[in-house]
């Protein structure tokens, strides 16, 4: 099936490349497939860590050992098989670069072909921060779905989604909300308000709101998706994670009375109310916690969560100190004569 994304506010660097750990030479790391350890590489790639695995030398694999792997195991492409997590950075540009030369010359309405299509889209989006290389992919693999599948299929509509998503991150939100209110109408219908997919879909045209800054439309959708990702997946699962830290990050907005990225933070002179950044506080530190439990600490997710909960802090302390300056300076100045008189006498 087609790879499942779900268009999230992201804080990457600039380029959007997450690093993957490198396993040092001469550690204790070896390849979990083909069991060669760190200092005996020379003849492969170098050992890499792209997903949850804990410990200090769990899950390390040489990238051409993941493809072969992959090659008998179609989860494999985009799933570690031993932590259930997703690839990510270089180990998941990598195998998504490696399945595409492998699929690209079948027939275009060959489903390995649109999967390698949709994997290498999402790949190239996500970890190299290439959104105009990913574009003509997702126009493709939609146009292919439409016409073998219908407008209705899953995988369709999964593919609306993604390139939705997509035009949304680039700013295209003229063309994304057209895209993500066709698949979130046919996914009610065909799949059901609470479905995994129809969720995704919810939450995505929720960040578009929100990045146009219309968050009395984002709230609502933010808050049931939210809701309902709670009581059927449970408060640990990734997707509901997700929606915690997206909660966070619109209160964040919301407290700014617009949009206001965490790169313009520094340079915002406007006016922030304090409960919604307490409140955005508390979810992206919910967010920082779930994610450290169930990706790890130093997978990407968690650390964009801990710098969204970093910004969060420091501006609810500058509001306080802000605060605290106004009031003194109040104090001191409309007082009567005669307090004045004895707040200096008394210094």
């Amino acid at each position: 099936e087609i790879s499942r994304g779900e268009g999230h506010e992201s804080h990457k660097p600039p380029h959007g490349i997450h690093n993957n750990m490198t396993a040092e030479e001469g550690s204790h790391s070896e390849c979990w497939i083909c069991a060669e350890g760190s200092s005996r590489t020379r003849s492969r790639s170098k050992l890499i860590r792209g997903c949850a695995c804990r410990g200090t030398d769990a899950g390390f694999a040489h990238l051409s050992c993941l493809v072969q792997a992959a090659k008998h195991d179609e989860d494999c492409w985009d799933v570690c098989p031993t932590c259930k997590q997703d690839f990510t950075g270089d180990v998941r540009l990598g195998l998504a670069r490696a399945r595409w030369e492998l699929h690209r010359t079948l027939p275009v309405g060959d489903w390995q072909r649109l999967n390698a299509a949709d994997g290498l889209a999402s790949a190239l989006q996500e970890c190299a921060g290439d959104p105009v290389g990913a574009l003509p992919l997702f126009e493709e693999v939609l146009a292919v779905s439409r016409q073998v599948d219908g407008n209705d299929d899953a995988n369709t509509l999964v593919s609306m989604n993604n390139l939705g998503s997509l035009h949304q991150k680039m700013g295209n939100y003229e063309l994304a909300l057209p895209l993500l209110e066709e698949a979130l109408e046919a996914q009610r219908r065909t799949l059901g308000e609470e479905a995994a997919d129809t969720l995704r879909t919810i939450s995505n045209i929720a960040m578009l709101h929100l990045r146009t800054g219309n968050f009395s439309l984002s709230l609502p959708l933010a808050e049931k998706a939210l809701a309902v990702r709670q009581r059927t997946l449970g408060k640990e699962h990734a997707d509901t994670l997700s929606s915690i830290d997206n909660l966070g990050l619109l209160r964040w907005h919301m407290a700014h009375g617009e949009y206001v990225s965490f790169h313009a933070a520094e340079a915002y002179k406007g006016t922030c109310e304090l409960k919604d950044l307490e409140c955005a506080k508390e979810l992206l530190a919910e967010a920082v916690k779930g994610r450290s439990k169930v990706l790890g600490k130093a997978h990407h997710l968690t650390l964009e969560s801990v710098r969204a909960l970093g910004y969060a802090e420091r501006r609810i302390d500058e509001l306080r100190s802000s605060a605290v300056h106004t009031r003194q300076h109040k104090d001191i100045s409309t007082e009567p004569p005669l307090v004045k008189r004895c707040r200096r006498r008394y210094a």
